[in-house]
C-alpha cells in the first residue's frame, strides 16, 4: 500500500499543533459534557484547525513537511492566545 506523502505532511502539522498546546497547558480534552463545552483543549478545536489550515496552504501550493511543522506551531499559538478574542464565549457560559 502506498501512502501519498500529503498525509505524512497533515500527521506532522496535527503532530506540531498537539504538542505545542500540551505544552501551553491546554487541557487534552475539553469539559464534560463535551457537546455543551466551550473549553479550548489540544484535541478540539487545536488539532481540527491545524489539519484545516495546513489544507488552505496545500491549496496555495505552499508544500513540505517545514510548512506543516510551521503551520501546526501557528495553530496552537493561535489557540492558546487569540482564538478566544476572535471567537468569543456565549454569553451563557461566561464563567463568574
Amino acid at each position: 500500500m502506498i501512502i501519498h506523502a500529503n498525509v505524512f505532511n497533515y500527521l506532522i502539522a496535527l503532530a506540531a499543533a498537539l504538542l505545542p498546546a500540551l505544552a501551553l497547558r491546554l487541557p487534552l480534552l475539553p469539559e464534560k459534557p463535551m457537546r455543551h463545552s466551550w473549553t479550548i483543549s489540544a484535541v478540539f478545536p487545536t488539532a481540527v484547525m491545524a489539519i484545516g489550515f495546513y489544507a488552505m496552504v496545500y491549496e496555495l501550493g505552499y508544500q513540505g513537511y517545514i510548512v506543516a511543522l510551521i503551520t501546526g506551531i501557528i495553530t496552537a499559538l493561535f489557540a492558546k492566545f487569540i482564538l478566544e478574542k476572535v471567537v468569543p464565549r456565549p454569553e451563557s457560559e461566561e464563567p463568574e
